[in-house]
């Protein structure tokens, strides 16, 4: 690296480089063009925005300029013996630290960090910021300067100290930021690998999210479409029941209010049954576009997928139903009459009926409604 001439004049954390802070966002190369302002304001050989564990000794420089990898390598290669982490305590978010402060320089030239760190790489004096601590995860800015160069003044300290809240603020958005959408890409993985179609609406019906199954469902014969943004169920007719059940949801007041399922049974042309739906809110969310806090309903196709199984489903497992009894509460909460579902079974309509009346029996319920009704309440919570 180029030596720096001695500066004279302590530097004073600018406007420009507090709006790059903050305008970095998610962005690697704008992070990078940070430090490489940190750099120059500071007038430092080396600036890095590192990662420190106590727990392992292992380090690693996230952000640095210049972006030497060897240098960048070796931090990491001799984090194990740095003598600037040997205690923890010294290491509180917000706080400004030199080198020397923890070390004396006497004895850093003594250690081994020294002599394979920072020797080679011509770095001596260090001014710390702790930018952030989570537990013994510690997240610093480190600026070096080599041994021919001034030390780090007093005014230099409070310029770095003015600047740390910054770098806390826009990388603490950053983080939860990650965290969001990681979360919500593997929320939405999770959603899509279900079988059933599940759909986000609000109270007037526009769609907020759809899973892969829903676009599918919605394309095919489930009773749902999706016209212009918003679902509405096939059948105008069965549009009125569709739409008061989502609205009911989205106001619902109490937790217990917002599990209940209304369950609906939607006709769904070209298909041989309609269509099972459950409808139950999901509560509040903000939406920036409309800058509001609209309150949302879950959607679900009961049927809507050929993969659901409702021979082996949590409603057939908390009732106790055979087999037989299995198939037939399969076929009636789909959408089948009891003719239709003793052809399907190849049984008489008698052996039907005595198998629904055993369903009813060990359900407690009075009616295919009824049945429908429960079966969606005990599927949709497990």
């Amino acid at each position: 690296m180029t030596p720096l001439m001695p500066s004279v004049v302590a530097p004073v954390a600018s406007d420009d480089l507090i709006y790059h802070v903050h305008a970095a966002g998610d962005s690697d190369e704008a992070w990078s063009g940070v430090l490489a302002r940190i750099r120059a304001q500071f007038q430092v050989r080396w600036a890095a925005l590192a990662q420190h564990s106590f727990a392992t000794r292992e380090a690693r420089a996230l952000y640095a300029a210049p972006p030497d990898p060897r240098l960048c390598e070796a931090l990491a290669d001799h984090s194990a013996n740095n003598p600037w982490f040997l205690s923890s305590d010294a290491y509180r978010e917000g706080r400004v630290l030199s080198g020397d402060e923890l070390l004396s320089n006497r004895e850093l030239v003594k250690t081994d960090f020294y002599r394979g760190m920072l020797l080679p790489h011509g770095l001596f004096h260090r001014l710390c910021g702790v930018i952030a601590r989570r537990n013994a995860l510690v997240y610093t800015l480190d600026l070096h300067r080599g041994p021919e160069e001034p030390r780090f003044g007093t005014r230099e300290r409070h310029a770095f100290a003015a600047l740390l809240p910054h770098l806390t603020l826009a990388l603490d958005i950053r983080w939860r930021r990650r965290e969001t959408e990681d979360m919500n890409r593997a929320l939405t993985s999770m959603v899509n690998a279900q079988a059933r179609a599940a759909m986000l609406v609000d109270e007037h019906a526009q769609l907020v999210f759809g899973s892969d199954g829903a676009k599918r469902a919605c394309e095919g014969a489930a009773g749902l479409r999706i016209e212009h943004g918003r679902l509405v169920a096939a059948v105008s007719a069965d549009d009125r029941a569709l739409q008061d059940a989502i609205v009911s949801a989205t106001r619902a007041r109490t937790f217990d209010d917002a599990q209940a399922a209304h369950v609906l049974s939607l006709s769904a042309p070209g298909s041989a049954a309609p269509a099972v739906v459950a409808i139950r809110g999901a509560g509040p969310v903000f939406r920036a576009e409309l800058g509001e806090t609209r309150h949302l309903a879950i959607v679900t196709a009961l049927n809507a997928c050929a993969e659901d199984d409702h021979t082996d489903c949590a409603f057939v497992r908390q009732f106790g139903l055979s087999p037989a009894q299995a198939r037939m509460n399969a076929l009636i909460v789909t959408g089948h009459s009891i003719a239709n579902a003793a052809l399907a079974l190849h049984i008489s309509e008698n052996t039907a009926r005595s198998h629904l009346k055993q369903i009813f029996q060990k359900t407690d319920t009075h009616s295919q409604m009824e049945l429908v009704h429960l079966h969606g309440r005990v599927c949709l919570s497990s």
